[in-house]
């Protein structure tokens, strides 16, 4: 069987049309395919916790190229959505908080530990932490241990709507853990103001109020305390200086800085 038209590319892989209902992810040639195995396993695993994820079809070679074939998500991700009309950005970001509470009731044994990806990202970004790098490890084993699965990397357009469904993709930082992590990453995503939503930038007060959108419902509708996810952000904004978002890694460094003196 040959891929059929080209619908979408990133830095590891492309994606094709593959038959009826269905795509395939073919990974770069310079891609391990221990990352293919990983994203198998990591894929199945979540979609049978009973998470809004593509179901996983297996594994397969393409011209030499490895590549695992997915459930075809037909619709525009919630981010378009909310470009197209950004008087309903806040609503989108509702349904945001509302799917991600639903995914935080699931449970998959087979995901990795929360903490120990957090604790690995950190080292990873060790190069802009400097002398940081042990304080905040230090916090994040203060942190709750949890068993929901999570993300790892929610935001709208990681959310895509065919008909009434919502499907989320991109599970490759799928973990185990608290839920509150989870969520504190999505809200500092909201509020970074180097977080832009092509082919606009966000201002800073639109993200504000996506980012307060998405805390009411989802604290509403979970009984989550605030303070509580505040707690996470320090961690995350360590974790995150290691993706090098452009323009990013200064206003992290000062925020982990203010977190770090209030922690002493």
């Amino acid at each position: 069987m040959t891929a059929g038209q080209l619908i979408g590319k990133g830095m590891t892989a492309e994606v094709y049309e593959w038959g009826e209902g269905q795509v395939v992810k073919l990974y770069y040639g310079n891609i391990p395919k221990d990352w293919l195995h990983y994203e198998t396993e990591i894929g199945t695993a979540v979609y049978k916790a009973g998470v809004p994820a593509p179901e996983v079809f297996g594994q397969v070679e393409v011209d030499g190229r490895s590549g695992l074939v997915y459930e075809k998500i037909a619709g525009p991700s919630l981010l378009a959505m909310m470009l197209h009309d950004m008087d309903k950005a806040e609503h989108y970001s509702t349904l945001l908080a509302q799917l991600h509470a639903d995914i935080h009731r699931c449970r998959a044994s087979r995901l990795p530990r929360q903490k120990d990806r957090m604790a690995m990202f950190v080292r990873q970004s060790a190069a802009f932490l400097g002398d940081r790098v042990e304080p905040v490890l230090t916090e994040l084993e203060r942190l709750p241990e949890g068993e929901s699965v999570c993300h790892g990397d929610f935001h709208p357009d990681n959310v895509l709507q065919a008909g009434e469904r919502l499907t989320v993709i991109d599970w490759m930082d799928a973990n185990s853990g608290d839920p509150l992590c989870d969520a504190a990453r999505t809200s500092m995503m909201f509020l970074s103001p180097f977080v832009s939503m092509p082919p606009l930038s966000i201002p800073p007060d639109t993200g504000q109020r996506l980012n307060e959108a998405y805390l009411s419902e989802y604290c509403r509708l979970t009984g989550a305390d605030r303070a509580a996810i505040d707690r996470w952000r320090l961690p995350v904004a360590a974790a995150r200086l290691r993706e090098q978002i452009p323009g990013e890694r200064e206003w992290l460094l000062a925020y982990i800085d203010r977190q770090l003196e209030a922690c002493k």
